[in-house]
């Protein structure tokens, strides 16, 4: 004769404390879904961030109004970083690393303080070449042309 099975309820370790099952990359808890699952050196709250970043009428610095820049959303600002928030410092105060140029102004409130001055954006890899494309697709088009009759 056959008997029903019946099922056992197993008892579980319980989870170790938050402190001790952090995040290797950003030193965060690991979730308790993800720790279960077996992940012991990724799983927290900034792993499994959004990947998108809202649009501009979204994305709204408390203090100004105005978009945070998509570079500092991603740094983790969520609710200072628009252009005005980011003072600029003087141009003897924001020299590239390479070159002793003061870094353009865009590229530092974009939180490159290291290099980025003129030089370096000029002298990257294949962008004279594109550049000589460029001008020369310019001059093909602006070429007063011959009236055919």
């Amino acid at each position: 004769m056959l008997r029903g099975v019946n099922a056992q309820k197993t008892v579980r370790k319980r989870l170790p404390s938050p402190k001790k099952r952090l995040c290797k990359v950003h030193g965060k808890p690991i979730r308790p879904s993800y720790w279960l699952a077996g992940h012991r050196n990724t799983g927290c709250s900034e792993c499994y961030r959004t990947t998108e970043v809202p649009p501009p009428r979204k994305r709204l610095c408390k203090q100004h109004g105005r978009p945070i820049l998509r570079s500092r959303w991603w740094s983790g600002y969520r609710s200072k970083g628009c252009v005005l928030c980011f003072k600029v410092p003087p141009p003897g105060k924001r020299l590239c690393r390479k070159h002793k140029l003061p870094i353009s102004p865009s590229t530092w409130r974009n939180g490159r303080h290291s290099t980025g001055c003129s030089r370096c954006h000029n002298s990257r890899p294949g962008y004279l070449l594109a550049k000589e494309r460029y001008k020369k697709r310019l001059r093909k088009s602006t070429k007063a042309r011959k009236k055919s009759r």
